[in-house]
């Protein structure tokens, strides 16, 4: 598995409405756009829809 870094612009706080934010990190996944899916994922498990771009690319 190749090891991506990743920003996430535009993170809206569902359970703060008004609220936005931005993340940024690594993880190891298949291709860039399976990064891309577990990141999404991740970010609505935490309570944050994805509103803007998500960036990736390897490490």
């Amino acid at each position: 598995m190749q090891e991506y870094s990743f920003t996430a612009d535009g993170l809206v706080d569902t359970l703060t409405p008004g609220e936005t934010t931005n993340a940024s990190g690594s993880l190891k996944a298949s291709s860039p756009e399976a990064a891309k899916k577990t990141i999404e994922r991740s970010m609505r498990s935490r309570g944050y829809e994805p509103t803007g771009r998500i960036t990736v690319t390897p490490k």
